[in-house]
């Protein structure tokens, strides 16, 4: 197959959540372009090809990118069609309705072990099939990608079976428990045999209410074992390990601090300053609001702290700016407190007044669940990011925040004409 080079379109149908707005993924190294859904036209996704892929190639880089998206929102996602076209990406004609998510796409998996791969491809399209028996079958080839054989197969879910904590899960094993001695037995031959072969003994028959009711308690049982074969045995972490274990807020200092230094910080020991090396100038922002100029390209030094801690000041080319952001390795967090980290020096200078303006702007979006985000811009590479702010026992007063942003923005007109 020759390569190409233009847009490929994929149309998808999907129960996942999705953007309203265009949104751009970096996956394996390419710019993926996830388009939302309109009154006319479906979800899609866009990947420019720039003449060193073919269209096999695209449509796997993006069904792969599929296959990791659907595993850490735990939803259903397929292809409806695809189309290259070299002028400009096409539209795709409605689907059926769905989620809507502007969040940011993160920590999307991509395994290199070729099981894992096949597994997340599995797992995909179980979850995005709409007919019980399918969808069960499909679950259950998840773990025939571990075992093979059918004997292989029941032992891994007796073996498996207490690791299961969803409550739905246990009442249902409780349930066939009083009736089943061998539910690794049951689960193969009357669900992953009896929806596969027609001549089993028993069958499930589409048309029979009750082999559809069954099926459809047992599903969550064998999803969840779906599951931990994903993650347990093949190493996929699901969004709900990433998001406990709280790895990404320091990903990037860890990969410029090292082991021996990280670990140590971890155990809670005093690291002194010259040993932690951070670049110069780094940029303090909010994940998904515009980048503000006064916390862009800030100096940056290492301060005194206690244990397992390092503290960061930032601090602005001009204007009298500083801010402390706290990497506190024991807990794996990243900490900024802009009530009591976050002041300006006013010199009576315009930068000084910019810097009042940026910094009430900043506070408040802070303030509306914010996530603080540290940049390395030279190599646009985010180094750490926080969890969104959770204000307790306030009420913040938007109206008021926005007369203060107002106000600074005032007196920086005032500064310039008197400098004029």
């Amino acid at each position: 197959m020759p390569t190409r080079h233009g847009y490929f379109t994929m149309g998808l149908d999907c129960e996942i959540e999705w953007p309203s707005k265009e949104q751009k993924v970096t996956f394996r190294g390419h710019t993926i372009t996830l388009r939302p859904e309109t009154k006319e036209h479906a979800p899609s996704l866009v990947l420019k090809m720039d003449g060193a892929m073919t269209e096999c190639d695209a449509r796997r880089l993006l069904q792969e990118f599929l296959s990791g998206y659907s595993w850490i929102r735990q939803g259903g996602v397929a292809e409806m069609f695809s189309v290259t076209c070299s002028a400009a990406p096409m539209a795709v004609g409605k689907g059926k309705g769905r989620l809507i998510s502007d969040a940011p796409i993160e920590h999307i998996p991509d395994p290199g072990d070729a099981k894992a791969k096949l597994a997340l491809a599995l797992y995909r399209e179980a979850m995005s099939v709409n007919v019980i028996p399918y969808k069960f079958l499909g679950f259950f080839k998840v773990i025939n990608v571990l075992h093979g054989k059918g004997n292989e197969q029941q032992k891994w879910i007796n073996k498996t079976m207490n690791s299961i904590s969803d409550s739905r899960c246990l009442a249902r094993i409780a349930d066939l428990s009083k009736t089943e001695t061998d539910l690794g037995k049951y689960f193969y031959t009357s669900g992953r045999c009896a929806v596969a072969h027609a001549f089993a003994d028993p069958v499930v028959n589409p048309d029979d209410p009750d082999d559809i009711r069954r099926l459809a308690s047992d599903l969550p049982v064998i999803q969840a074992l779906a599951k931990h074969a994903v993650e347990q045995e093949l190493g996929v972490k699901s969004y709900s390990t990433i998001l406990s274990e709280h790895l990404y807020e320091l990903e990037g200092f860890r990969d410029i601090f090292g082991t021996e230094i990280v670990q140590r910080l971890k155990a809670g020991q005093q690291v002194g300053s010259e040993n932690v090396l951070v670049p110069k100038r780094l940029s303090m922002r909010l994940q998904g609001r515009k980048q503000f100029r006064s916390f862009e390209n800030m100096r940056v030094q290492v301060i005194p702290q206690e244990r397992g801690i390092v503290a960061l000041q930032f601090e602005s080319e001009q204007g009298g700016l500083v801010a402390i952001v706290h990497l506190c390795f024991a807990e794996e967090r990243l900490v900024f407190d802009a009530t009591r980290f976050l002041g300006l020096e006013d010199d009576g200078s315009v930068e000084a007044a910019e810097c009042l303006r940026d910094a009430r702007e900043f506070f408040k979006y802070w303030l509306a669940n914010g996530v603080t985000e540290v940049w390395d811009a030279s190599q646009d590479l985010r180094l750490g990011r926080s969890e969104p702010v959770m204000p307790v026992n306030m009420r913040p007063d938007w109206d008021a925040a926005d007369a203060a942003i107002r106000e600074a923005e005032e007196l920086v007109q005032r500064r310039r004409e008197k400098t004029d």
